[in-house]
């Protein structure tokens, strides 16, 4: 757990040095980066009888940065999987909308009550009754990456699966 909070503590480091940094963004094809995330969890989740999958695959490019997309994946489909029960379903869906793009991962776990919401955005901070495991950095890292790229994060029920719903709006690719 030690090593994970420090890789975790790493790569929020670095998020946020990237941000401050003005770092160049570049065209991402988000539907290839949400497929090698999903490939990131699937062995977490078949130990776990979860099924993972991407249930829309328009492709859509933004200006970003293809490692922190990855690690913002990455982290929301760790924490879907960490959180939802044996035998339960977790959905990645990319599409394009007015803003630009929008990427949400759902679940059929518990979810995270209306008041904490806000909260599990900050560092070290875990919603009461968290069975899981964790350090509360996931969702930190998230936010720094949604920052770093303009995005909103918005955090609701799933209102297909009952658990947890996280859309990511990125903005439009510059022409």
């Amino acid at each position: 757990r030690a090593t994970r909070l420090v890789e975790q503590l790493l790569v929020l480091a670095r998020q946020e040095a990237s941000l401050a940094a003005g770092a160049r963004a570049e065209p991402v094809a988000l539907l290839e980066i949400g497929r090698l995330a999903v490939t990131d969890v699937i062995a977490a989740a078949q130990a776990r009888r979860i099924d993972v999958g991407v249930t829309s695959t328009e492709e859509v490019v933004v200006n970003g940065h293809a490692d922190a997309l990855r690690i913002l994946f990455g982290n929301l489909l760790d924490n879907a999987v960490k959180y939802t029960p044996v035998g339960g379903t977790v959905d990645l869906a990319i599409k394009a909308s007015a803003a630009g793009a929008e990427l949400s991962v759902e679940d059929s776990g518990p979810g995270i009550a209306v008041e904490e919401r806000d909260r599990v955005l900050d560092r070290f901070y875990r919603a009461s009754g968290a069975e899981a495991s964790g350090s509360g950095l996931g969702l930190a890292i998230v936010k720094a990456v949604a920052d770093l790229h303009g995005a909103t994060l918005a955090l609701t029920r799933s209102e297909r699966l009952g658990g947890l719903r996280v859309v990511v709006t990125l903005p439009a690719r510059a022409s």
